[in-house]
């Protein structure tokens, strides 16, 4: 391991998402406590109160209303932001908005594909021309394939229980859910 060695920081991403927010509201191109259906009105929640009412800040403060539902979109690649948006309205909720804190990472792709409405540009160009560019972060990808494609990138691996071997972990594509989890960066 180097200073310039590639890891993914997982979940620390989130705060990226919620910063090129904070840029939209300065903007005057978002009002946090607005509905979501101002901003994408195909957004469909199971709850039919949910939907009208939820807004950019509970999607980023995990008050939804929805549990994980994270099979949605662990492993499943080929997915598109787009596609499980429309897949929202199929999850249950197991409380009612702003009732209870519940970690939820499909909010945050809910929250990135948003701000490419706004922007008319993919989450992934926000986030390269909003912060990895002005702060000259060179050595951060947006995805674990480009990772790979470096020379200096950290690897995952795990403890066989019932071997004691140490295996090495395949990586997962979690492209789709960029806005809750997929940049990678050095120190």
């Amino acid at each position: 391991v180097t200073a310039n060695t590639l890891f993914p920081i997982g979940s620390a991403t989130k705060a990226f998402t919620t910063f090129v927010m904070g840029q939209l509201l300065d903007e005057g191109k978002l009002d946090f406590d607005a509905p979501v259906r101002t901003y994408l009105p195909e957004l469909s929640l199971f709850d039919p109160v949910a939907t009208e009412r939820i807004t950019p800040r509970d999607l980023v403060t995990h008050r939804s209303g929805l549990p994980g539902h994270d099979l949605l979109w662990y492993g499943n690649t080929p997915r598109t932001r787009a596609d499980m948006l429309k897949r929202l309205a199929y999850l249950p909720n197991s409380k009612d908005l702003r009732a209870a804190w519940q970690y939820n990472n499909l909010m945050y792709m809910t929250a990135g594909v948003m701000e490419e409405r706004l922007t008319g540009k993919t989450w992934e160009e926000n986030i390269r021309e909003r912060i990895l560019t002005p702060l000259g972060m060179k050595r951060t990808t947006l995805n674990n394939t480009d990772s790979q494609k470096d020379s200096d990138f950290s690897l995952g691996y795990r403890l066989d229980v019932d071997t004691d071997a140490v295996e090495r972990m395949e990586f997962r594509d979690i492209t789709t859910m960029g806005p809750a989890g997929s940049i990678n960066s050095s120190v």
